[in-house]
């Protein structure tokens, strides 16, 4: 029942995100977004990059709230000392923390993905102000050579 129920947990983690697939994409797409803002290949306004990054931030401390509980799933529960409670703690154990598909990892993917999120919009800001100031320099340096 362990067993099922940490499938069920990570499935209903995952599930926020749209599935473990969705979150895989989601992740991988973080990591794109990252790497494409700190290239310069895309740049974000402040206004918009603000929403973006509080809607990051509120899934953020969501994570945050669970971080305490699941943090304790990563240890084997003290279910006794005999054969058996050791056998049942390192099945509920492996259950919660053992491959891709266990609610652990599951969420530490979902956070890791936030994480490189927040820093790509974070990057973009910085790029789209960096741009917005270029730009406006090249037409004070135009106006100037102009006016000559």
């Amino acid at each position: 029942m362990a067993e099922d129920g940490a499938t069920t947990g990570a499935a209903q983690l995952a599930g926020v995100f749209g599935g473990e697939a969705n979150l895989n994409a989601m992740h991988a797409d973080a990591k794109r977004m990252l790497a494409d803002a700190k290239a310069g290949k895309w740049a974000v306004d402040e206004e918009t990059g603000s929403h973006l990054r509080r809607a990051v931030t509120q899934m953020q401390d969501r994570m945050t709230d669970l971080a305490q509980r699941i943090q304790r799933l990563q240890q084997a529960p003290k279910f006794g000392n005999d054969d058996y409670a050791k056998r049942a703690a390192a099945h509920f154990h492996a259950a919660m923390d053992s491959d891709e598909q266990s609610l652990v990892r599951v969420f530490l993917a979902a956070k890791d993905m936030l994480d490189s999120l927040l820093q790509a919009i974070e990057i973009a800001i910085s790029k789209y102000d960096a741009s917005d100031e270029a730009a406006t320099q090249a037409l004070n340096t135009f106006k100037d050579w102009e006016s000559r």
